[in-house]
């Protein structure tokens, strides 16, 4: 099976540099690597081939001013694959990643996979401090089994030791097969309704589980960095969140009265951790923004 790897990024030269690094490591190379890149700097092109020659020939860069979404939409348009990874421009990948992603693929004759993901190694699975505990009190995405909560945020199962179902695939590692990938695309509208494409991995994931199974593997490990870089700020992001959030509700769960229940205690919690615990008025102010700019929208339609 062909394989292709869709990178989005915006002004991350280094990270993506060495993201592109571990790639031109892998024990088993893709067939392309699709960069969409959104930034200012037009050396991109110049810098991988300067300090990566080896993987430069396979490095396609389409620059277009585009959200997350969008550009992975972008890129899925422009891949050639069986199967298509997504990586964040952060991660750094162990030299065996993409190998075993495909073995779980290749041992799957029947193709009822439709997703695969690997570990996050630098990330602690954690289910006992007292922000994992009120994590699970306001039905907040936490470490758990994989399913989602009947608020709509997932639950990660990173962190175990053997490969295991699941209905979450996280957006800076997911590998997708093409025939999934023609019948759902990534929802441009958080983005452009939202201001920023938060939860578009949850939203991706909830749809395909619906139809595919989705698969973790412990063995396919990398290391995710967040990058300081192209973030937004507390306002815009708390706003990103409670928008989006209500949007994907109403958009992919059933209404029912727990599920309702469960969404008005994650969107009381958002304005209890802003407020008490990070004392953050920016961040409660988003959180009214997110809320007012969802009912607008509800309203007008």
């Amino acid at each position: 099976m062909k394989t292709s790897v869709v990178i989005p990024t915006k002004d991350r030269i280094q990270e993506i540099c060495l993201c592109i690094d571990s790639i031109s490591k892998q024990s088993i190379l893709p067939n392309e690597i699709i960069v969409i890149d959104s930034g200012e700097n037009l050396r991109l092109d110049f810098v991988l081939k300067e300090k990566i020659p080896t993987i430069a020939p396979l490095v396609k860069i389409l620059r277009v001013k585009a959200s997350l979404t969008e550009a992975r939409n972008i890129g899925v348009r422009h891949s050639t694959g069986d199967i298509i990874f997504f990586f964040d421009d952060d991660v750094i990948l162990d030299s065996d990643y993409i190998k075993q992603v495909m073995n779980v693929f290749v041992n799957d004759p029947e193709e009822k996979i439709g997703g695969v993901m690997g570990n996050i190694v630098n990330m602690k699975r954690d289910v006992t401090s007292p922000f994992a505990i009120a994590k699970r009190l306001f039905f907040w995405d936490h470490f758990g089994d994989g399913r989602f909560l009947p608020s709509g945020l997932p639950t990660y199962v990173h962190g175990q030791d053997r490969i295991v179902p699941t209905e979450f695939l996280s957006g800076c590692m997911s590998a997708y097969s093409r025939k999934v990938l023609h019948e759902f695309v990534f929802d441009e509208s958080l983005g452009r309704l939202g201001g920023y494409s938060y939860l578009e991995d949850a939203d991706m994931s909830y749809r395909v589980s619906r139809k595919y199974a989705l698969v973790y593997t412990p063995f396919a490990k990398l290391e995710h960095h967040p990058s300081a870089k192209g973030r937004i700020d507390r306002c815009s992001l708390t706003k990103a969140l409670v928008f989006n959030h209500l949007y994907l509700f109403e958009k992919n769960m059933p209404k029912r009265f727990t599920t309702l229940l469960s969404l008005c205690a994650s969107l009381f919690g958002y304005l209890l951790f802003t407020g008490l615990f990070q004392g953050s008025p920016q961040g409660i102010i988003g959180c009214f923004k997110g809320l007012v700019t969802y009912l607008r929208i509800a309203l007008k339609t």
